[in-house]
């Protein structure tokens, strides 16, 4: 079982590769993780720069608190939208395996790992890969209202060089459920309790990385 989460701030610097609009610098997200009565919060800010203003609109906040279960995160609060206002909210029902958007279109809970698109960087260093050959990933995005499910491809040990340092890491591959030419990779690093320090999703038409540009454990 993986070792609870320390408290910690977490930035991460947004890049995009695509032959339609080139390689550029989207912006950033804000990341702080803190202990709650019951288990853990999240508190994500999405702060867009250049051509990802025109294209992603404002600023983007997303707000979850999971607690732990057999190693795993399990939300019970997840919501989400404009700085200071949320513009959508996802209820999670585990007894009657229900998600609920904002009260008004509920859909069955899928069979397998089911996170947050909020908590999804923490889930996946919770895991350590462990576990994942055997079952899908479910990513609930309330944004968009969907769900995405991922199948594990591979993981590798890997060192890598990012802003804190080079890295001893784990290279988690997961695949979209079924569209193979679509994946996310996660770079858990071993000295940091296996947080992400980079995090890539890929698709045909673009690349998007998501690269650690600073890390403070809080107390």
């Amino acid at each position: 079982m993986s070792a609870p989460l320390d408290p910690v701030s977490i930035s991460y610097k947004i890049q995009m590769e695509s032959e339609r609009f080139g390689n550029a610098t989207l912006g950033r997200i804000e990341t702080k993780l803190t202990t709650t009565d019951s288990g853990y919060q999240i508190d994500s800010v999405t702060k867009f720069q250049g051509m990802a203003t025109i294209i992603s609109g404002s600023n983007l906040r997303e707000q979850c608190e999971f607690k732990l279960e057999e190693g795993r995160a399990i939300t019970h609060r997840y919501e989400g939208g404009r700085i200071k206002a949320f513009d959508y909210k996802v209820g999670f029902d585990w007894e009657n395996r229900k998600i609920d958007y904002n009260s008004q279109e509920s859909v069955n809970m899928p069979i397998g790992y089911v996170v947050d698109n909020c908590s999804m960087w923490f889930a996946m260093a919770l895991t350590r890969g462990e576990g994942l050959k055997d079952e899908l990933v479910y990513v609930v995005d309330g944004k968009k209202r969907r769900v995405r499910g991922f199948k594990f491809r591979s993981l590798e040990d890997e060192v890598i060089d990012t802003v804190v340092g080079q890295k001893p890491v784990l290279k988690l591959v997961l695949e979209r459920e079924l569209r193979s030419d679509r994946t996310i990779t996660f770079w858990l690093s071993k000295e940091d309790q296996y947080i992400p320090l980079r995090m890539q999703e890929k698709r045909k038409s673009r690349t998007t990385t998501f690269s650690v540009n600073s890390m403070e454990k809080l107390n």
